[in-house]
């Protein structure tokens, strides 16, 4: 049966719908027309405009603009598939790089992959934020990673045809072999004779064991912070490296931030791991009293902030008269002992 049409445009039927989108000042509607091969065709296409307009993806004269359209994908669509941490570092991204920029108020469809590279010059010759240097390329490549998975979103719903960062250039990182190995090497660490006072420091607080944990496992303050009970294996004596507590940036529909301390894996798939207990790790927890399913949970049984760990340990750091290192420093000490006890790097990086 032949498709039933209203509307006839250089010989070519269509079927017409006309849907009011908006009124003017003065309250006369704004009214818009719709084609399709069908009437339902053009009945969805109306649907899906009005629906875009109402979520705020799409504007009166049909132009969608990624200044728009970005954060409903990261917020509304991708929020979901991401770790807490990586939408932060999108939002800042966003917020600091791409908002501000002329590209995010362009129309999606008619960018083509000149205008992200022009997008990309500019911001060579833009101060980092909190920097008085410019944008690194790091950073730039970071935020082409950012624009190429939201542009496969885009051309995937049909908003444009091709993604216009497939065919960009995208700035490459230069690598000083030299600085590099310097970077590596360049790390702080305590000595024996500053652990006997960095231990005692700590006697009857709060995190005593917390730090003397982070000297005998080598463990990232977050995977300590995170770690629960099911995570221990007593019987072969093992540590199930499985938890990170992060305190991350939670994103409400405005983009309003506020701070939460959240229990995620560790920050890749290598932080997942298994470490042996020596015997001060095992009598320590063996013996340490259960209240939760944290294994170092704060006074009021509830996670502890970072925040709280350093201003702790600035003071006590300060009170016994030690060089200030950071708590990361602490993993970087376990390195150094282990490998001065003749510790191979591959058992160390495994």
């Amino acid at each position: 049966m032949a498709k039933k049409t209203n509307f006839t445009v250089n010989g070519y039927e269509y079927y017409k719908v006309t849907k009011t989108i908006g009124h003017k000042a003065d309250g006369t509607p704004i009214k818009k027309p719709f084609y399709g091969s069908c009437k339902s065709e053009a009945e969805e296409k109306a649907e899906q405009y009005l629906q875009n307009l109402k979520l705020g993806l799409q504007t009166d004269n049909g132009l969608i603009t990624i200044g728009v359209l970005l954060p409903k994908w990261l917020f509304q669509h991708k929020k979901t598939e991401l770790k807490p941490s990586t939408v932060e570092s999108y939002e800042g991204l966003f917020r600091n790089y791409i908002e501000p920029d002329i590209i995010s108020n362009r129309p999606i469809n008619e960018l083509k992959s000149t205008n992200i590279e022009q997008f990309y010059d500019r911001l060579k010759k833009k101060k980092a934020v909190h920097s008085d240097k410019n944008v690194t390329t790091k950073r730039i490549i970071a935020i082409h990673k950012l624009l190429h998975s939201f542009f496969v979103y885009v051309e995937k719903e049909g908003f444009t045809l091709k993604n216009p960062c497939e065919n960009a250039n995208v700035p490459k990182e230069d690598v000083d072999p030299e600085e590099v190995i310097q970077r590596k090497l360049d790390f702080d660490f305590f000595t024996e004779d500053e652990i006997n006072i960095l231990l005692p420091a700590f006697n009857g607080s709060l995190y005593q064991d917390i730090v003397a944990f982070a000297l005998a496992t080598g463990m990232r303050q977050g995977e300590i912070l995170g770690l629960q009970w099911t995570d221990l294996d007593f019987e072969n004596r093992l540590i199930h490296v499985m938890h990170n507590l992060v305190n991350v940036a939670v994103f409400d529909e405005n983009r309003k931030r506020t701070y939460k301390l959240l229990l995620t894996t560790p920050k890749s798939k290598h932080s997942i791991r298994t470490i042996p207990m020596n015997d001060t790790v095992y009598n320590m927890l063996v013996n340490k009293e259960r209240k939760n399913t944290m294994v170092f949970p704060s006074r009021n049984n509830t996670y502890i902030c970072n925040k709280n760990v350093l201003k702790v340990w600035q003071r006590r750091i300060e009170s016994a008269g030690l060089r200030y290192r950071t708590f990361h420093d602490l993993r970087h000490t376990f390195a150094t002992l282990m490998l001065a006890k003749g510790c191979d790097l591959v058992t160390l990086n495994n």
